[in-house]
């Protein structure tokens, strides 16, 4: 009896009628630019550089082999099915059929173990250039200009001799080096919530991981070989028929490197019959480190704004955003409970650093605790000089609950009262908690946004603190609305990821506002003359993100 390989493909294929299908802006279109797709009949080259055991070879070479089988395989769906999604780009031309051709080993690493991107086409070419895809498969122990920091493999095309060109892929083995970034959901994500990994259907993360990658880039060499078949976006900045999954993480405070496409699935988001916060809450501010005083204010400034009863000359207004989360309270139908107002209340400065600069989750509670904790929302905030556990490795702030020192027993029960901490990023992390401030860590590297208010650090924890109010309102004791596990909820805002405009996709925030004298970019006006940036909220009512622009 033949070993049946399994896959995983976690690449979504888009399908061709998406391409005349506008997201949610008629800039943003999934289009033909006119160019050459792969068809008739390709031969796939394997370059392995390094090291890799004949087990792991035949993960790979089963995996090729299977795109094109003509022999049905025993169960459904398999991998010649996710393949023919593909055929939905082709209509006029002849159908593309890939086969297996040569294998060249190179296990002597003869271009040594720290590879450029030349080195890496050089490598390419050494496989047959007619009718062919050269792909470049590195060991664990080699490292590629990117790798890790920016990509998990790429593709491209390389001149010829005589002109011509011819298309190659290069895909690295994540396993001892990012396993957490490239061969995610088979290791934990190194952002995000930490939910256990799976099981690999082949048992050898990097090599299944590389098989996700690898599938993502071979969509993508089919459909768009030359830099001008099927892509949205910018040329230099491409969302192409295939995304990596392994970029798509989320962090509990609801950030997203590279963000998502709006237009969705519908979410299962699901209300659990815990209480929802309603009548009026007290927000108190815990500042611990040194802000300067133009800097709380930008956070208090904020606050007031999201239940002002001033109107605000301009539209959209951060009440307006703050508005989408009544619906929320619509669906629960509660007769007895009143709309949620909040009010900034307290502020408590702590610039001694009197825990220290490196805190833990208790310490964080035990400042959160400081604040009043009837009708309360504590908010600890933390200079960018402190330290937080998971702090820039999992998340950027988070919420919660603690039982309240203050409040006796209610009906024989020690009530909760809630809390929020954000950290401010920018000089530890703003690439991964201020983005789109900053260039992102991983993924697209396209050129920051200007912040609304001249800060990197604060208009970043804004959209922080924006997510995790949202999300503590509408699931303040871990029993309300959210979706998946709770243990690793996706909340109100965190649903949806990378989201500020219409239009959003991988690397790009969406059509935003932007000032004519400063050049920032933003989505809501706020109180005394703020303009701010703030995140896409899960209409439950739609089962979509929805925008204020």
């Amino acid at each position: 009896m033949t070993l049946q390989a399994v896959f995983l493909l976690l690449v979504v294929l888009i399908n061709s009628t998406y391409a005349t299908r506008q997201l949610t802006d008629s800039t943003q279109l999934f289009k033909y630019h006119h160019g050459p797709l792969l068809s008739g009949k390709i031969s796939i080259n394997l370059i392995w550089y390094g090291k890799f055991s004949p087990a792991q070879k035949a993960i790979v070479t089963d995996f090729l082999t299977s795109l094109s089988s003509t022999s049905p395989p025993q169960s459904q769906p398999s991998v010649a099915a996710w393949w023919k999604t593909t055929e939905k780009y082709y209509h006029l031309i002849d159908p593309l059929s890939l086969s297996i051709g040569s294998q060249a080993l190179d296990e002597n690493y003869s271009l040594g173990k720290s590879l450029t991107n030349q080195q890496i086409q050089l490598l390419a070419a050494k496989g047959p250039r007619v009718n062919s895809v050269n792909i470049v498969l590195t060991s664990s122990d080699v490292t590629v200009d990117g790798f890790c920091s920016s990509r998990c493999g790429t593709h491209g095309s390389i001149k010829g001799v005589k002109n011509d060109r011819f298309a190659y892929i290069w895909v690295g083995n994540s396993e001892t080096q990012c396993s957490g970034h490239c061969a995610w959901p088979f290791h934990q994500p190194i952002y995000g919530p930490q939910s256990p990994p799976l099981v690999s259907p082949n048992n050898d993360v990097g090599l299944d991981g590389m098989v996700i990658n690898l599938a993502s880039l071979l969509a993508g060499t089919a459909t768009n070989p030359f830099g001008n078949g099927y892509y949205q976006g910018p040329a230099d900045l491409l969302v192409k028929v295939a995304i990596f999954a392994s970029l798509l993480h989320l962090t509990l405070a609801a950030r997203q490197l590279t963000g998502s496409i709006q237009d969705q699935e519908p979410l299962s988001f699901q209300y659990h019959n815990g209480p929802l916060l309603t009548g009026k809450i007290s927000v108190n501010l815990i500042w611990y480190g040194k802000f300067k005083p133009s800097q709380r204010a930008i956070v208090s400034d904020f606050i007031t704004s999201l239940s002002s009863s001033k109107p605000v000359n301009n539209q959209p207004s951060v009440a307006m955003w703050w508005q989408a989360t009544e619906k929320y309270y619509h669906a629960v139908k509660s007769s007895k409970s009143s709309p949620l107002i909040l009010s900034l209340t307290n502020q408590i400065l702590d610039k001694s650093y009197s825990l220290g600069k490196s805190l833990t989750s208790q310490q964080i509670k035990l400042l959160a605790s400081k604040g009043d904790q009837k009708n309360a929302i504590n908010v600890v905030l933390t200079a960018s000089d402190v330290a937080v556990d998971g702090f820039c490795s999992s998340r950027c702030g988070t919420h919660g609950s603690a039982p309240s020192s203050q409040i006796g027993r209610v009906k024989g029960k020690v009530p909760k009262f809630a809390y929020i901490w954000v950290g401010n990023s920018e000089t530890q992390c703003p690439g991964q908690c201020a983005w789109p401030f900053h260039q992102p860590i991983y993924g697209p590297q396209s050129p920051p946004l200007v912040a609304p208010n001249n800060d990197v650090g604060l208009d970043g924890m804004v959209i922080n603190l924006a997510s995790l109010l949202a999300a503590t309102a509408t699931n303040p004791f871990g029993n309300g609305y959210y979706q998946g596990a709770a243990s690793a909820p996706l909340e109100a805002a965190s649903a949806c990821p990378g989201v500020y405009g219409t239009g959003a996709y991988p690397g790009y925030a969406g059509n935003l506002l932007v000032d004519a004298m400063t050049g920032a970019s933003y989505n809501a006006h706020g109180g005394n003359g703020r303009n701010y940036l703030l995140p896409a909220l899960f209409d439950p009512s739609t089962s979509s993100c929805s925008t204020l622009v």
